[in-house]
């Protein structure tokens, strides 16, 4: 994407070039603290009416008894992910036979992981790209929840508390936090938790609302039904979503009533709007390429009005926690955080309702099947292809899909092939396969591509270059193993996942940065985070994240105190060291590994002087030849990832 002018890319490259001693030795110290879901069910595309089957509340029983026992199931069999510190294949080199398969490779994998890796790159150009979707499709899900349940026995907290500990709260979110990046750096379900991560920005919770503040296993859980439904189906997703005990809470319908005027008590509304505005249709009506219809005066069709919110509010009433069993019954247990809402008939609303003028629901329907007709209902609705297969493209590929791009997906969305709407799997081909996808760096270089967000470029850096984690010393004084401890990154980087200011996530992903991207009509949502003042704070984490931290050295923390939020992890630059003999051997291999090649050749030829100039000199001892080199690796590591280039993935 076009985001910045030529020239002032150019001066960038210069000024990061020329003032990167100064901000290195500023800022690249050795780093410290700052401060189950329903069954599964297919919708057919060609049946109009919603199916007739619906769960009952025997179902909803099941599904609570086997969301329990799942869990501590899992709990026993959790595999904890590791880093794979074993030698890496070589990447090609220009000219070789595989080297446009290999940078080919690279920008798939920015797609479809939280960042390419030697390792990956390798596997692709052997097997290509739809044999490794089959293989991400077919690997087992790391499970989050049963991770930190087993983290929490380690370090002697109670795994499933009777009531919230405030005091405890922080450091129970710590784990958690850690788990989630842990799995993200080193599971080998990448495209599954990629995805995940993808939808955790379009059905949006965050702890930074207080009322998830303690609720650190069900948001661990959420991010499990996530996962869970990445490869499942998005009618199955939105119901377990519905359901669950975290967005019941973030978005109130958790003890939702029906209407009682003697007590001038009315459904809540909220869920019922963000459900449709955020989750399925967005708030007017569109084409099939995303594009919005237009009424006779050229303004944009609503896709509903207040009389449907209210309608639909009505649907969510009468549900509340799991583990209670009077309404009026209160709960903060570990157990009701995890097990989907259960209904209380006397609190529903079981009139008939009516959505969208012509949609009804009968009456006398339990508080369950109210909702699978509503979810129906909405699922069936002609925008929801659009809006969430444009969404879904923003997130992994481009933040401006053509509008072919869009319609293409939308169609699969809306027919796998099979008959079958909402197929994820088929979805997620549709979006990376697509020719768009592969060549629309080429095709059209000033629009395709999306600015990196923070988490992702985070990501990227200790993936390529093996982050392992620094150990903590708990209060008790015993040490944990190496932990990803990067909870804080929100202070650093304007992001965390599930910590976005509200339901609208991070940025509206019809954002447009005001100037030359408005002006040419862009959508650019991750500049939406991007301040002054975090344009700064991220170059300093970044070097941070990059000096004096590979393991061959004795002044990296051997632990870090349990309490601190955020401590850049130990990397793996062996593979670079040997290369930076040639800085040009060096930055091809960074250009590849980071850039898919695509480093301009001014870029190119501006840090390789700056290489040239300060490579190793022969004629220092030994000491000062470590250092040199050294110095060299983070300088070209840091100046690649600091870059305006990199800052954008095509």
């Amino acid at each position: 994407m076009k985001y910045l002018p030529a020239f002032i890319v150019r001066n960038m490259l210069r000024a990061a070039v020329l003032g990167a001693s100064a901000v290195m030795l500023a800022c690249g110290g050795s780093g410290g603290a700052s401060t189950n879901p329903p069954p599964s069910s297919k919708v057919a595309v060609a049946s109009s009416s919603a199916p007739a089957s619906v769960a009952s509340s025997a179902s909803l029983a099941s599904v609570t008894a086997s969301s329990r026992s799942a869990a501590v199931s899992s709990l026993a069999a959790a595999k904890i992910p590791a880093p794979d510190l074993t030698a890496d294949p070589a990447l090609p080199i220009t000219g070789s036979p595989n080297y446009t398969s290999a940078k080919d490779a690279v920008r798939f994998l920015a797609q479809t992981t939280f960042g390419p890796t030697a390792k990956d790159i390798d596997r692709i150009v052997r097997i290509g790209k739809s044999a490794w979707l089959d293989e991400q499709f077919t690997k087992p899900q790391t499970k989050h929840l049963a991770l930190l349940d087993k983290r929490f026995e380690q370090i002697g907290f109670v795994v499933e508390p009777v009531q919230d500990d405030s005091d405890e709260g922080y450091l129970r979110d710590l784990q958690r936090s850690d788990i989630w990046w842990e799995v993200a750096l080193w599971g080998d379900d990448q495209l599954r938790q990629r995805l995940a991560y993808s939808l955790s920005q379009i059905l949006v919770i965050s702890n930074v609302s207080d009322v998830l503040y303690n609720d650190t296993r069900g948001i661990a859980n959420y991010h499990d039904i996530l996962a869970q439904h990445a490869f499942g189906n998005y009618r199955d997703l939105l119901k377990a979503v519905t359901l669950n005990p975290m967005m019941g809470e973030y978005l109130s319908m958790v003890r939702n009533e029906k209407a009682d005027p003697n007590r001038n008590i009315r459904p809540d509304e909220n869920y019922a709007r963000e459900i449709m505005q955020l989750f399925s249709i967005g708030l007017v009506q569109l084409n099939l390429d995303g594009s919005v219809k237009l009424d006779a005066q050229n303004n944009p069709l609503p896709t509903y009005d207040q009389t449907t919110v209210k309608e639909l509010a009505r649907v969510f009433t009468g549900w509340n926690m799991a583990t209670i069993s009077n309404w009026w019954e209160w709960t903060e247990s570990g157990a009701s955080e995890i097990l989907p809402m259960k209904p209380f008939n006397n609190y529903h609303d079981f009139g008939a309702k009516v959505l969208f003028g012509d949609q009804h629901i009968p009456a006398d329907k339990s508080p369950e099947q109210d909702i699978d007709a509503a979810l129906d209902i909405l699922f069936a609705h002609p925008n929801v292809a659009p809006f969430i297969s444009k969404q879904l493209i923003q997130r992994l590929v481009t933040s401006n899909p053509s509008p072919a791009y869009v319609t293409r997906v939308a169609k699969v969305f809306n027919n796998n092939g099979n008959n079958v709407k909402g197929d994820m799997k088929a979805v997620v081909r549709a979006i990376v396969l697509d020719d768009e996808a592969q060549t629309g760096h080429q095709t059209a270089p000033a629009t395709f591509g999306k600015l990196r967000e923070p988490i992702l470029k985070t990501a990227h850096l200790w993936r390529a270059f093996k982050g392992t984690g620094t150990p903590t010393k708990l209060e008790n004084g015993s040490v944990t193993p190496p932990r990803i401890r990067f909870l804080g990154s929100h202070r650093l980087m304007g992001q965390r996942p599930f910590g976005s200011n509200s339901v609208f996530n991070f940025y509206r992903p019809d954002y447009q940065h005001p100037g030359e991207l408005k002006n040419a009509n862009m959508n650019s949502p991750e500049f939406q985070i991007l301040t002054e003042s975090m344009v700064m704070s991220k170059v300093s984490a970044l070097s941070n994240a990059i000096f004096w931290r590979d393991t061959p050295h004795d002044w990296l923390e051997p632990t870090i105190d349990g309490v601190w939020d955020v401590f850049s992890p130990r990397l793996h630059l062996d593979r670079e060291r040997d290369l930076s003999k040639n800085p040009a051997d060096l930055l091809d291999h960074l250009n590849m590994l980071l850039m898919a090649g695509q480093m301009s050749q001014p870029m190119y030829e501006l840090i390789l002087n700056h290489l040239n100039v300060n490579k190793v000199d022969p004629t220092w001892d030994q000491a000062g030849q470590t250092w040199a080199r050294d110095t060299l690796v983070y300088e070209a590591l840091f100046l690649v990832m600091a870059s305006p280039e990199y800052a954008v993935q095509r």
